[in-house]
């Protein structure tokens, strides 16, 4: 990637233009012509550093249930249940890690009773049994790659989490009634900030963005609306949060970070909230969340770490312990990515 490259990447990762000639827009910003840019971005394309460009949702407002799963699967099964949760469409990611629980996956649903539902399908399908770990409390969600520096910016918000796992903020009723110690406040569902007449524009802005130079267009004709109401509408949603980002998602492989760990830590519950923020505030952390424990997971607390190699993971797990003072932790490597996707919200109405 030349420096212009780089530069597009920092600008688009959070801040593509909503607006009908969004390239010629990111031209001006960066003193090159909007020809220039859409052939960089198709260049980016092809070398596989961008993933997609268009909407991050917030599934919580759109009225989805979503939570991070984990099993014991034996050699002989993983095969099995890699493909049976391959072709569940609210399963967006599936990993395979170094753990006696070795596979996760998140798991999104159009309700609480639907995600048990399809639980329940996974366990009798595979004769193995998940478990469902909700967040309790999100202390950072979201992290952007500085392409010009080669470092990680950290952007915190309760909201995009679509790099790595893409799950929302959601509470088990046994949370909700402080079986964890957590303000039952931290569970409520968002205001809804859409209307039911946004549903097809929800749907294609879900997806990458047309490769014309005037992608709101070609959604406007996509959907047969106006382009001014296209930009209008999308620019509600994202000014309301339901889109948390438009921007580019981006391949962190493909951008020179090889290696990332979920470190997973355990904390006394008293000691969770001022851990979890000065976790939060590593760069290389991306997501920091509490989670519930298992009767053999102790581990409520979860970061996923991003470094060039894992002598550098192990050296960010090393550098959080001694300023939290959090000591008993494990670090679970991906082994293998099964699956990964976006959600398509509302893809059962078309």
């Amino acid at each position: 990637m030349d420096k212009i490259e780089r530069k597009l990447l920092n600008l688009i990762q959070g801040t593509f233009p909503i607006h009908p000639e969004p390239y010629r827009i990111l031209g001006e910003s960066i003193g090159v012509s909007e020809e220039e840019v859409l052939a960089k971005v198709q260049h980016l394309y092809a070398l596989g550093v961008i993933r997609r460009l268009g909407g991050v949702f917030d599934s919580r407002r759109l009225g989805y249930f979503s939570t991070l799963c984990t099993a014991k699967v034996a050699e002989d099964k993983i095969s099995l249940v890699a493909g049976l949760l391959t072709k569940i469409p609210g399963v967006t990611h599936n990993y395979l890690r170094n753990h006696a629980y070795n596979i996760w996956f998140t798991l999104i649903a159009r309700s609480r009773e639907q995600a048990e539902n399809t639980l329940k399908g996974i366990r009798e399908a595979a004769g193995i049994e998940v478990f469902s770990l909700p967040a309790i409390k999100v202390f950072k969600i979201r992290v952007d790659f500085d392409m010009s520096q080669e470092k990680w910016l950290e952007k915190e918000t309760e909201g995009d989490i679509e790099e790595d796992i893409e799950e929302d903020v959601n509470i088990e009723e046994k949370v909700q009634a402080g079986r964890f110690g957590v303000n039952p406040q931290l569970g409520r569902t968002p205001e809804r900030g859409w209307q039911d007449e946004d549903r097809p524009l929800i749907r294609v802005l879900q997806k990458d963005l047309p490769h014309e130079r005037a992608p709101f267009a070609a959604l406007a004709r996509q959907i047969d609306w106006p382009e001014e109401r296209v930009i209008a509408r999308t620019e509600a949603l994202v000014n309301s949060a339901v889109i948390r980002r438009f921007g580019a998602v981006l391949r962190h492989q493909k951008a020179g970070f090889l290696a990332n760990a979920m470190g997973v830590w355990q904390v006394e519950e008293g000691k969770v909230l001022q851990a979890g923020e000065k976790m939060a505030c590593f760069r290389e952390v991306s997501h920091c969340y509490q989670r519930p424990t298992l009767p053999d997971w102790p581990y409520n607390l979860f970061t996923m770490i991003h470094g060039r190699t894992s002598e550098d993971c192990q050296k960010i797990m090393e550098k959080i312990a001694g300023e939290t003072g959090v000591t008993r932790y494990a670090m679970l490597f991906s082994q293998a990515e099964l699956k990964k996707s976006s959600m398509e919200y509302f893809a059962e109405e078309e």
